[in-house]
C-alpha cells in the first residue's frame, strides 16, 4: 500500500502510518472475519496499488500508541500473544492484547468515538472477542469474560455535564460473559466465513459477493421531523407518513426532511473502494 503525503508531513510520521499487509497468505485474522468478503479479497488482491493519505491516518497512530503504552505495563497477564488455528484449507489468527489467566478474562484496548458508545452497537467487538475466546479454547485456555476498554478520543467534559445520554467518562468498558453456546455459534460462523472466502478467491473483482449492510456501515434512509431554528431532528422515522403525522401533531414550525441512505464505509473508509464495483456505482449516481 502506497502512502501519499500531500501535507508534506515529517518522514517519521509518514513511516509511523505506513500500513503493512494485515494477513499472511491463506490466513484470516479475527478482525478480518468481521469484514465483507469483497473488501477482504479486493484489499489483498490489489494491495500494491492501494493508496492512503498520511494525514488521514492520524487516529491509527493514536491507537498504536495506546497499545504500545499499555503493552509495557507490568502485571501477571500475558500481552500481545498470537494464536492461530487451522480452519478448512486456511488459518484463523488473532493477537490478544491481554489475557488474565487467573480470572480467565480477555482484555482488548480500543480507541473509539463517542458516537459509537451513544449508538450502543458493539456487535463487531463481541464477534472479535468471541473469536479470541475460541482461539484460546482451541489452544487449551479457558475464557469466561471479554472486556473491551475503549479510550474515547473525542470526549467532551462539558457535554458530559449537560447531556443525559452522553458518556460521563472518557473511558468506556464493554464486557460480556463467554458461554459454550456463544463459542459453538462462533465456530460455525468462522468455518462458514472461511469457506466462503476460499470459494470466492478466484472470482473476478465484479463477481465477488457484495458486502452486507452491516459490513458497509449502512445508514438507512430516514424521514426527519424538524423544527424551525433547530439543526438536529426532533425525531427520526423509517417512513414518510409516520413522520408527516407526527409533525402535524406538533403544530406550526415543524416540517419533514428526507435523509438519503448512505453506505458510510464504502464512501469514506474502505481501503479498496477504487477497485469496487459498488463504490463506482455510488459515485456515478
Amino acid at each position: 500500500m502506497k502512502v501519499t503525503n500531500n501535507l508534506n508531513l515529517p518522514l517519521a510520521f509518514v513511516k509511523a502510518v505506513s500500513v503493512e499487509r494485515h494477513n499472511k497468505p491463506n490466513t484470516y485474522s479475527a478482525t478480518t472475519l468481521n469484514k465483507g468478503i469483497k473488501e477482504t479479497i479486493l484489499t489483498d488482491r490489489h494491495w500494491e496499488d492501494l493508496e492512503t493519505e498520511a494525514s488521514d491516518n492520524v487516529w491509527a497512530v493514536f491507537g498504536t500508541a495506546v497499545h504500545a503504552i499499555l503493552e509495557q505495563s507490568k502485571d501477571d497477564n500475558f500481552h500481545e500473544e498470537r494464536f492461530e488455528v487451522a480452519v478448512s484449507n486456511s488459518k484463523v489468527s488473532g493477537i490478544v492484547d491481554s489475557y488474565d489467566m487467573e480470572n480467565q478474562t480477555i482484555y482488548d484496548w480500543k480507541t473509539a468515538s463517542v458516537f459509537k458508545v451513544m449508538k450502543g452497537d458493539f456487535e463487531d467487538w463481541k464477534k472479535q472477542g468471541l473469536t479470541y475466546a475460541w482461539l484460546l479454547k482451541k489452544s487449551g485456555l479457558e475464557v469466561k469474560k471479554c472486556r473491551f476498554v475503549a479510550l474515547l478520543k473525542d470526549h467532551s467534559k462539558s457535554k458530559a455535564r449537560t447531556a443525559a445520554d452522553y458518556p460521563k467518562s472518557p473511558i468506556f468498558v464493554y464486557g460480556f460473559s463467554v458461554t459454550s453456546e456463544g463459542l459453538e455459534e462462533t465456530e460455525t460462523r468462522i468455518i462458514e466465513k472461511v469457506k466462503e472466502l476460499e470459494k470466492a478467491k478466484n472470482f473476478p473483482d465484479d463477481e465477488l459477493p457484495p458486502c452486507t449492510k452491516e459490513e458497509k456501515w449502512t445508514q438507512d434512509e430516514k424521514w426527519a421531523v424538524m423544527k424551525d431554528g433547530r439543526k438536529t431532528a426532533v425525531k427520526l422515522f423509517d417512513d414518510e407518513n409516520s413522520a408527516l403525522n407526527y409533525a402535524e401533531t406538533l403544530g406550526k414550525g415543524h416540517y419533514v426532511q428526507f435523509r438519503e441512505g448512505i453506505d458510510r464505509k464504502c464512501l469514506d473508509y474502505c481501503p479498496c473502494r477504487e477497485f469496487c464495483s459498488h463504490y463506482k456505482r455510488l459515485t456515478a449516481e
